[in-house]
């Protein structure tokens, strides 16, 4: 379990990103947090991973204190994606989804850790891409690299089904709706196997189709946390994006259809 208690970020001038967050993230279920931009969601997340330093509060991972533990220990166990990844080298794919290899194989890869790596990227449908050059890739393309990398880190502990953990920021971003679907669908696959998931999510009815348990984040605090069903409701979502919504039964699924209504 990662477990975050009393965060506070604040910055200059005493402005306060996240104010008193909490979370548990237990392995086989996907959270998601959504809110505005500048709701403090990409530092909740950063907080989370010991990315940024919180003001106040603790982040504890299987019971420990998060700054307590060896990062290459944790690093077999819990990737994670940021909002924004930059290679300027030229990289081959290949040579990208290495990098999650390093903390079990250094930076000589095996003949299991090739293996590794081509099953990743077909599991993010991206297997022929796999000699390409990654700055030539387009933004979808480079983003499901990005998630191959975070799956071949956590990889040993998924193939046997022992508890590890997924944070990513953005993950869908630039991917097409089919490939957003796709993301989502391998998110739920690896949750069956004992991965927990935190992710950020601006598209409001895929959190609804797909999460698990859903923070609402405005202004640095959680104004709301619940299933979809829970969280979902007209009064929360427009307070939250200070937009009015509609909230529908999906005609479809079993989940909330969001709708912003327009002007």
């Amino acid at each position: 379990m990662i477990k975050a208690v009393n965060l506070f970020v604040e910055v200059l001038d005493n402005i306060c990103l996240l104010e008193d967050f909490e979370i548990e993230i237990d392995s086989g279920y996907l959270y998601t947090i959504i809110g505005k931009n500048g709701a403090g969601k990409s530092t909740a997340l950063k907080a989370i991973s010991g990315d940024i330093k919180a003001s106040k509060g603790t982040v504890y991972f299987d019971e420990s204190c998060l700054n307590q533990i060896n990062l290459k220990e944790i690093a077999k166990k819990r990737a994670i994606l940021s909002q924004k990844v930059t290679l300027q080298f030229d990289f081959k794919v290949h040579e990208v989804v290495a990098l999650g290899r390093t903390p079990h194989s250094g930076f000589f890869n095996s003949i299991n850790d090739q293996k590794i790596i081509y099953e990743c990227l077909e599991m993010v449908d991206a297997a022929p891409l796999i000699n390409r050059n990654y700055i030539t890739l387009s933004g979808g393309e480079q983003q499901r690299i990005q998630i191959a990398r975070a799956l071949a880190q956590i990889w040993t502990h998924l193939k046997e089904k022992k508890p590890s953990y997924l944070l990513l920021d953005e993950p869908l971003a630039n991917l097409d709706v089919a490939h957003q679907h796709e993301i989502m669908c391998l998110l739920k696959y690896l949750c069956k196997n004992n991965v927990g998931i935190l992710t950020i999510i601006h598209d409001l009815n895929l959190a609804a189709q797909y999460a698990d348990i859903v923070y609402v984040l405005k202004n640095g605090k959680t104004i709301a946390k619940g299933s979809p069903f829970d969280v979902f409701t007209e009064d929360i979502i427009s307070n939250a994006f200070d937009h009015p919504m509609s909230v529908v039964p999906h005609p479809k699924i079993q989940c909330p259809l969001i709708i912003a209504s327009g002007g």
